[in-house]
């Protein structure tokens, strides 16, 4: 069974990267898309810093959604710097929420995550005091990192091991939805963002019944 508001952050975020598939659909047809990126190679390190902070705001302001940044930054900026400037935003979300969550907790959390997802921060909360748990809880909620990040604050995790295992497990899907976006540009097809889709709302259903049902043998 999935959360009424998970359901809903799918949804938000299935929308917001078909918005930005027919956006980039839009600029390969319609624009001179080799002109914007060499102007974004032209902008310096402002092109991808403001990526970075951006996706760093996705995690740290959790009603953001981050997924549209993926196939942006493959688009934009190609396979490999465009999965270096994502990876850098978790990675900087990732540890400011955590330690927000650390040290003003749980008023704090109900703040940025809202009420509405507390139910979920608890049964995580649960899990995360082992590796085993806390890596389970991860790989569930992958679409869900501020969710994971601020919960991770609230327990006694290391700050290291959290930030290698939430960022590493969040590299596979990065590096799919940013290669996604690269080969929307070269090959001008929606096909290859739409199985993406696909594949992740599966995933995304599996690993929110395998939480549902699994997770009271981690809870302590």
């Amino acid at each position: 069974m999935i959360f009424k508001s998970e359901k809903k952050d799918v949804i938000e975020n299935l929308a917001g990267l078909l918005i930005v598939v027919i956006a980039i659909l839009a600029g390969v047809y319609f624009l001179d898309f080799p002109n914007i990126q060499g102007r974004i190679v032209q902008a310096g390190i402002w092109a991808p810093l403001i990526l970075i902070l951006a996706k760093a705001a996705t995690i740290i302001f959790a009603p953001l959604t981050g997924s549209v940044l993926y196939p942006i930054a493959g688009a934009l900026f190609g396979f490999g710097p465009g999965l270096l400037y994502i990876m850098l935003g978790d990675m900087l979300g990732s540890a400011v929420s955590f330690w927000i969550s650390r040290m003003f907790g749980q008023k704090i959390v109900e703040r940025m995550l809202s009420k509405k997802n507390m139910p979920t921060t608890q049964k995580i909360i649960g899990m995360i005091e082992t590796t085993r748990g806390f890596l389970f809880a991860r790989v569930c909620f992958s679409p869900m990192p501020e969710i994971v990040s601020y919960a991770a604050g609230l327990t006694k995790i290391n700050f290291w091991r959290f930030l290698i295992i939430h960022n590493g497990v969040g590299l596979i899907p990065s590096a799919i939805l940013v290669g996604g976006g690269g080969l929307l540009v070269s090959y001008h097809d929606p096909k290859i963002i739409l199985a993406i889709l696909a594949v992740g709302t599966i995933s995304v259903i599996i690993g929110a019944f395998l939480f549902w049902k699994y997770s009271k043998h981690f809870i302590k």
